[in-house]
């Protein structure tokens, strides 16, 4: 079973990614090119004929131009280059259609065998005018895909229509794989029939552009003019505070639009068109040939609106709506798919910031209906005329670049009654997308956690929590207004990231392809979106009129609204506490301890939960991020991950603190990919739990996967143990046959911001650089810079290391040098069935330093492949992390394998007790899976004459020959608490 685990899931990761880092190179030079000649392969069919047009292009200068009189034929006969086509699984034809007359009927296209039968038709659809893309793969063409013995392609002309004019341009018939992602749209509605749609929203514009609304329009009350006037209010405030500065509009922004417009020769023809350089998808544009991209489009027209709305200057107005008008003629239309539009939304945003500002001027030019139409379309806002439907995959992403679009699209439609329903239905779709997702898919968890692409992800959680802010500041006090449910998911979203942040950052077990670096932190407008949340309302029952622990959060992380400072101080709230406790997040594998102001990141990964997010030029060297990772953020004021130690500039990426990695060199470190690697673990029991909410434990199983450069098999069992700020490390069956570089389990890697920042080992105090130092023994005592206290068991080697290094960045691989304090437990080439125990002590007090060096303040109960069990002294919990079946003499008799146990005596006799498996029992391994976390029991058996203190849902105690027998249904990987009391 784990055999098949392993594999399947890299069979899904493997096909994520060729899905993901599609070759730019897809189309970028069109095979068949139409700016000298026209090839000899062209023929017309009767009353029909061809030539060359600069009229409309989109390759080069020149395009082919199609006349007709109905019926009539068009045929391409390169029978070799046909075939070279059809013999590359998954290929398929790209060509740009221009239109210069919409009409109601269809472009019939027919690939043949030499002998006239018809194996592949399509039909392409010609109600639009300009250019569209026509993008289809042959297995998704209709036909009996007989024969692929093809001939020749013939398209005929459409029925009904007696003439017309049509040109070609960009033809190719692929050699390679055609996207994954080409989006089914007007013009061929069923494209793409493999397209898992509930995953890649973005190409689901035209499914959605099918919904109806499920309320009719009607006139308007006097005050629900009023709300729309308030929430256009809003938005204009929203998008004046986004703008950049006026030195910067007019230093850099307008003149770097100025530059791109001119390069573009975008212009006016005789006839009232409009000609320019070509607009295509990012996967298919050539920008060193003078192509232009959706970004370019959308900084033009952003650059231009800036002149007019801040400088109040109409020069460059004509350039704003020839911009426009050039973007929706060569696609950024209503209906098209643009071949691939995958991630356009990330190209966008700031289009319609900039028709925004220019919806008056857009409006005196009679444009409003027909731009308003394509940014309607592009801003998925037809999805929301039917509820959102649970299970949709990838909110991030939606809510990020398209949340604010579909917002000023619902404020820009032509009548109020248009306006106040579109913004009712984005009301009811949001409110319902903030609902917990089920499985893997993205979208919050009924944890806390933040999901995209499959996993745990903050840095992508950042930008759609500050435009989901945005949301709540636009509609506050109107029927827009989220749901109360709605309202209470996103709290536990924002909060969650309060607690794994550190003021603001958090640690590199989490930071997905982002490591150490300004992406691992909250910026100020997701900060700002806690005060936005705050403000729709109390949801804690205090009766004050904002949310006193949002709000609270907001201040304690210095958000930064002026009207929000001033509506809290209004309340009387000020900044809320530092979190503190141990907290469990297993849809992350994640754990984590806090006290004052420090914060411990552990993280480990599963059949469920990828280690990192490793990128064609990201995170290259990141794939030890969750081999039981622990590093500390404690240091600086404010408290950074920066001031704590953890700064990329020479960062040994191999040794992450609390790992158990080999050591390599960066070559065999390197992604072993050429695109996205999400490596997951084999095993499923890995993860979190906790008791009383305040101290905890993580346990990592994991088994190296089978990939070039890995080290097939090898393995560990690790636990962390959190008592108050003592946390105690423990490693077993430690093994691998890794002849050719050491393991090692890191205790630390800190940068040196001094040189003489001095470390104390064994009672030395080294101040000196560079410091190489191995020591072993039975106790070795070490300090770090950072003012944490460890205490080393039984260790063959240590080495303890102040010195310069150099290693790769993570995107460029180029080398980078700093200076890092470090420390590790060698377990040498190859170890058989290794272990390690060492304890930390987190700024520590002299008088707990002294207090340790006398004695241990915990005990090992146990330490092998089967389980880790730990009694902590000062607190009394004991906590047992069973990899296996667990049978022991003391309170707890037995436990099921892959299960933890905590436990604690109290003042009253009562015991304490929580129980979890971090499993979050789905069966389905795929990169994501709608699947419900699935309930497992669990079984502990205690001694005699115990009973539940009270009844407990999903807890049942009985007695047994053998003791009290408790199984407990454990789901979502959270732990289950209860009491238990002697009979």
């Amino acid at each position: 079973m784990k055999k098949f685990l392993l594999y399947a899931t890299s069979a899904v990761l493997g096909l994520f990614s060729a899905l993901w880092q599609q070759p730019v190179q897809a189309a970028i030079d069109a095979k068949i090119t139409f700016e000298t000649e026209i090839p000899k392969a062209f023929v017309c069919g009767n009353d029909s004929r061809i030539e060359l047009s600069g009229k409309h292009f989109k390759d080069g200068r020149q395009s082919l131009c199609w006349t007709w009189n109905a019926p009539s034929t068009l045929q391409y006969n390169d029978f070799g280059q046909l075939i070279r086509s059809f013999r590359v699984k998954q290929a398929g034809v790209m060509l740009w259609i221009y239109n210069p007359r919409a009409v109601d009927a269809d472009l019939h296209f027919a690939f043949e065998t030499p002998t006239g039968e018809i194996s592949y038709y399509f039909d392409f659809h010609l109600d639009f005018t300009g250019w569209r893309a026509c993008w289809i793969k042959y297995n998704d063409m209709p036909g009996d895909h007989a024969s692929q013995q093809i001939s020749r392609l013939t398209i005929s002309t459409p029925e009904g229509v007696q003439s017309g004019e049509l040109y070609i341009d960009r033809l190719t018939f692929a050699e390679t794989r055609l996207h994954d992602q080409i989006t089914p749209d007007q013009q061929i509605p069923d494209n793409n029939c493999n397209l898992k749609r509930a995953l890649w929203h973005w190409a689901r514009l035209w499914e959605w552009e099918q919904y109806e609304y499920d309320e009719p329009l009607r006139e308007l009350t006097a005050d629900e003019k009023k709300q729309l006037d308030l929430v256009k209010s809003r938005i204009n405030s929203i998008v004046e505070a986004n703008m950049s500065s006026g030195n910067y509009i007019n230093g850099t922004i307008i003149p770097r639009a100025l530059k791109t417009f001119e390069a573009a020769q975008i212009r006016r023809t005789d006839d009232g068109g409009v000609i320019g350089a070509p607009l295509l998808s990012n996967d298919e544009c050539n920008r060193p040939k003078g192509e232009l991209r959706l970004d370019d489009i959308e900084n033009m027209l952003n650059a231009f609106a800036l002149n007019s709305y801040v400088n109040r200057d109409p020069k460059y107005d004509d350039n704003f709506f020839l911009v426009m008008d050039h973007a929706i003629d060569q696609g950024f239309a209503f209906g098209h798919g643009n071949g691939t539009n995958h991630h356009y939304g990330y190209n966008v945003r700031k289009i319609y910031d900039a028709m925004w500002l220019m919806r008056d001027k857009i409006a005196q030019r009679g444009k409003t209906d027909e731009y308003v139409r394509v940014l309607a379309y592009w801003s998925g806002l037809a999805e929301t005329r039917k509820p959102y439907v649970y299970g949709r995959d990838e909110l991030l992403d939606s809510w990020h670049t398209l949340l604010m679009p579909k917002l000023i699209s619902a404020l820009m439609l032509p009548t109020e009654a248009e306006q106040y329903r579109a913004m009712k239905g984005l009301s009811r779709w949001m409110s319902g997308s903030l609902d917990f997702t089920p499985g893997t898919i993205g979208g919050i968890k009924i944890d806390g956690t933040t999901f995209h692409h499959g996993g745990l992800y903050p840095a992508y959680s950042t930008g759609a929590f500050a435009t989901i802010g945005y949301y709540c500041k636009a509609v506050r006090d109107t029927d827009f207004n989220l749901t109360e449910e709605a309202r209470k998911c996103f709290k536990l979203a924002l909060l969650t990231m309060a607690n794994y942040t550190n003021l603001r950052d958090w640690g590199l077990g989490i930071a997905g392809r982002h490591p150490l670096n300004k992406n691992g932190r909250i910026p100020d407008a997701d900060v700002n979106a806690f005060g936005h949340l705050a403000a729709l309302g109390d949801l804690t029952g205090s009766g004050k009129a904002v949310d006193p622990e949002l709000a609270g959060a907001y201040l304690r992380l210095k958000g930064t609204d002026r009207e929000l400072n001033s509506l809290f101080k209004k309340e009387g709230i000020s900044a809320g506490p530092t979190p503190s406790g141990f907290f469990v997040y297993n849809y992350g594998a994640l754990g984590i301890h806090r006290r004052n102001d420090w914060m411990v990141t552990l993280k480990a990964f599963n059949t469920d939960v990828w280690g990192s997010e490793i990128y064609t030029r990201d995170n290259r060297y990141g794939r030890y991020q969750s081999y039981g990772s622990a590093p500390i953020i404690g240091s600086g004021n404010p408290v950074t991950a920066a001031a704590s130690g953890f700064v990329q500039n020479g960062w040994d990426w191999n040794r992450v603190p609390g790992a158990t990695t080999i050591h390599l060199p960066w070559p065999e470190l390197n992604n072993p990919l050429p695109g996205t690697l999400m490596e997951r673990n084999p095993e499923r029991f890995s993860g979190a739990s906790s008791l009383e909410g305040q101290n905890g434990v993580l346990a990592l199983h994991f088994v190296e996967g089978s990939r070039k450069n890995f080290t097939p098999g090898a393995t560990a069992y690790k636990t962390i143990f959190c008592f108050d700020n003592r946390l105690v490390f423990l490693g077993s069956g430690i093994d691998n046959n890794n002849t050719t570089y050491p393991t090692e389990t890191t205790l630390f890697q800190l940068q040196l911001a001094d040189r003489g920042e001095a470390l104390e080992v064994d009672g030395e105090i080294y101040d000196t650089f560079p410091l190489q130092l191995s020591k072993g023994g039975e106790r070795l005592a070490i300090s770090d810079t950072k003012g944490n206290f460890y205490m080393v068991k039984n260790a063959g080697v240590l080495n303890v290391t102040k010195q310069e290094q150099s290693s790769p960045n993570d995107k460029t691989h180029a080398m980078q040098t700093g200076d890092f304090a470090t420390a590790w437990i060698d377990h040498g080439r190859a170890p058989k069935q290794a272990g390690y125990e060492y304890v930390v002590y987190i700024q520590p007090t002299n008088k707990e330093i002294n207090r340790l060096l006398k004695k241990d303040e915990y005990e090992v109960l146990r330490r092998d492949n089967t389980a880790h069990v730990v009694k902590d002294l000062p607190t009394g919990i004991t906590g047992y992390v069973c990899f296996g079946a667990y049978e022991g003499d003391g309170l707890v008799r037995r436990v099921s394998e892959e299960t933890i146990v905590m436990e604690r005596t109290l003042a009253d006799g009562q015991v304490v007790m929580s129980v979890c498996t971090p499993d979050l029992g789905l069966t389905e391994k795929t990169y994501t899976t709608r699947q419900e976390s699935q309930p497992i029991e669990k079984e502990v058996l205690v001694g005699d004459g115990w009973e539940l203190a009270a009844p407990i849902p999903g807890v049942e105690a009985s007695a047994s020959d053998a003791g009290t027998l408790l199984k407990v249904t454990c789901r979502h990987g959270q732990p289950v608490e209860f009491r238990l009391k002697k009979k």
